[in-house]
């Protein structure tokens, strides 16, 4: 087999998990966004997938934190605050992100991020992110709600992410008269595309601040109209164990 080179960003648990076959291997993570829809996105993937966590991410640019097993009651691992797992029955890996990036730190980690995807030969990326729904044109509000983004992908890739149901990513004209992608809210999805040179598509959906659980089902079942990873035109995704506290538990029976 062979061993996958070592970023020091990411400590592997199982280190021959992703052996010659990593050449043709896709890596799904999300950006941090409005509505952290990216990450509850990721959180369906590996609670429905048959996933196996494979590693660990450290790194200065992400906030420390350390909890409990968010997909197993019942496990004694601990999670930290972004990991790495393999879904070998769909060749794909997933990167889970859980804090924000730290501003000063970010263009490093994004550019080891993109180093350890060439190293290890990630063959291409697809970043799930969302966007301020009220940053939204008239022509916007009617209509999907659901855009892609995409970078180095084939024309034929474009047609099969319209075919299931997205538009395109507008552009906008800034004060200086240049068109541009216009991002609001969606995190580290302009400045990873700029210096990746891998093919990157990214999936967005317009979101309004609040419970965006809604909105990670139906991004989860986009990607899925896509990627056929559920044989379901409609799965049934199964939420993670740590949502249930997601915003509490209900009124005392005093309050009422």
């Amino acid at each position: 087999m062979l061993l996958v080179p070592k970023i020091e960003m990411i400590k592997y648990i199982e280190c021959d998990m992703l052996d010659a076959a990593a050449t043709t291997l896709p890596v799904i993570q999300p950006s941090v966004s409005v509505g952290n829809v990216g990450q509850l996105t990721i959180d369906l993937l590996i609670s429905t997938l048959p996933t196996k966590k494979i590693g660990i991410v450290h790194h200065p640019a992400i906030h420390a934190m350390v909890g409990g097993d968010p997909y197993n009651p019942n496990s004694k691992e601990v999670t930290t605050s972004a990991d790495l797992h393999l879904v070998e029955e769909h060749s794909i890996v997933i990167l889970q992100i859980r804090a924000p990036l730290i501003k000063r730190e970010r263009q490093k980690f994004l550019e080891e991020l993109v180093a350890w995807c060439k190293n290890v030969g990630i063959k291409d990326v697809v970043m799930l992110s969302s966007c301020n729904a009220y940053e939204r044109w008239d022509s916007q509000i009617s209509g999907t709600q659901l855009r892609y983004y995409t970078s180095n992908v084939s024309e034929s890739c474009v047609q099969m992410l319209r075919s299931v149901g997205a538009a395109e990513l507008e552009e906008r004209t800034d004060e200086f008269g240049k068109k541009q992608r216009f991002l609001s809210g969606a995190g580290f999805v302009q400045p990873f595309m700029d210096i990746c040179e891998l093919p990157v598509a990214t999936l967005i959906k317009f979101v309004d601040e609040g419970d965006n659980r809604s909105d990670a089902y139906a991004l989860a079942t986009y990607l899925n109209a896509w990627k056929h990873l559920l044989k379901e035109t409609n799965p049934s995704w199964k939420a993670p164990f740590s949502w249930k506290n997601l915003y509490g538990g209900p009124q005392p029976v005093g309050l009422c």
